[in-house]
């Protein structure tokens, strides 16, 4: 993309601004991933989402309301909740809101249909004779209007519907695995370790290297997106690798959710929803211990206790700044700065020391600290 085309995206602020932006991201729709129209795709998409996040507080819709929407997207009948809840009776009770959902029921729907059991377990009103009607009505204009504010933002629906649910990484912890091939060879180990048991500067270093931005946004980064976009015009031609924007929530929903799943635009746009989404459900410390035990280091190593092994022979806690910095270089190409392979070694202490630079300029070691840990030699177990 050209600087004159990325300088032509305008910052959405306003409702024409908003309407513009939709009408262009329905032309550029099936724009191919890497062209220019595909990264102005991309710019476009997050700055909508972020404009709508900030202009459309939206009430979560009625329980029975969206039960009754999602039957219908569904093709479920009245006869099938009745299945689902294990009476007849249940199920009309339910949908005439003359009894409440149990926590049991929500459960029974969510695990039978794949719902989400947010949105069924907010209060609502029992209600009989004109009341009941009244409620209804005034319930299905609530849930007309909140649909009225996503089908403005209907790309990011049209993507949302299809994607796996982050329900269950409330409660997912990485598992550990020993594995090996057929020859005998270690192929995988991973090894769980609790936040609280890595040290600060080893979390600091993966943030200045992957999210320096991280305890400030919502699941993605609107300037780490432009500011990609803007360094990859200018490094056109030079042959390096297009850089990214995702975050490190990003980057967790990519590879747990999104396993298997090529680079491409609609993948950017479903990590953009996904991330959204797990930072509704976990806390940041929580997506920082998932990611910091789920992402890939080079060789058999997954997680920051198997990395830090596999290449210095110790547990996370005795790691050094250099070496934290080191490891945290590793995630964005593993492979290309593993120790053990001899040609690696030159461009892995170049990216080492741009670590600990980030690192002293983010404010998170001193210069002093950063400049005694480039001196450090980088050698492996």
């Amino acid at each position: 993309m050209t600087k004159s085309a990325i300088q032509t995206i305008r910052p959405i602020k306003s409702e024409a601004d908003h309407r513009a932006a939709l009408a262009e991201i329905d032309r550029l729709f099936d724009a191919p991933a890497g062209s220019e129209d595909g990264d102005r795709l991309e710019v476009l998409c997050v700055l909508v989402a972020d404009y709508e996040r900030k202009s459309y507080p939206v009430e979560p819709p009625d329980p029975i309301e969206f039960l009754t929407f999602a039957m219908q997207a569904q093709g479920r009948t009245q006869a099938d909740l009745a299945q689902v809840l294990g009476s007849r009776s249940r199920a009309s009770e339910i949908l005439n809101r003359r009894r409440h959902l149990s926590a049991e029921m929500i459960a029974k729907l969510s695990k039978a249909w794949n719902m989400p059991t947010k949105p069924l377990s907010a209060p609502y009103a029992i209600a009989g004779g004109m009341k009941r009607t009244v409620v209804r009505g005034v319930a299905a204009l609530g849930l007309v209007l909140m649909l009225g504010a996503f089908t403005v933002g209907g790309v990011f629906w049209s993507f949302g519907r299809q994607l796996p649910s982050t329900a269950d990484i409330a409660n997912y912890t990485p598992p550990n695995i020993v594995r090996y091939d057929d020859s005998g060879r270690l192929a995988e180990y991973r090894r769980f370790i609790p936040l609280t048991s890595i040290p600060k500067h080893v979390v600091k270093a993966f943030l200045a290297a992957e999210d320096q931005d991280y305890y400030g946004h919502s699941g993605f980064s609107v300037s780490a997106i432009v500011r990609a976009t803007f360094q990859n015009v200018g490094d056109l031609g030079s042959g390096r690798k297009p850089s990214g924007a995702a975050t490190i929530t990003q980057q967790l929903a990519k590879n747990i959710l999104l396993t298997g799943q090529p680079p491409s635009i609609s993948r950017k746009v479903k990590e953009i929803i996904l991330a959204s989404r797990i930072e509704d459900a976990l806390d940041k410390d929580r997506i920082l211990e998932l990611y910091l035990n789920q992402i890939y280091f080079g060789g058999h190593a997954y997680g920051i206790a198997a990395a830090a092994e596999q290449y210095f022979g110790k547990d996370p806690a005795g790691l050094s700044v250099a070496e934290a910095a080191y490891l945290a270089a590793l995630p964005k190409a593993p492979n290309n700065y593993r120790l053990d392979v001899p040609t690696n070694h030159e461009r892995a202490k170049e990216r080492r020391d741009w670590v600990l630079d980030r690192m002293a300029e983010d404010g998170l070691i001193t210069v002093s600290a950063a400049h005694f840990a480039r001196a450090e030699p980088l050698i492996g177990n």
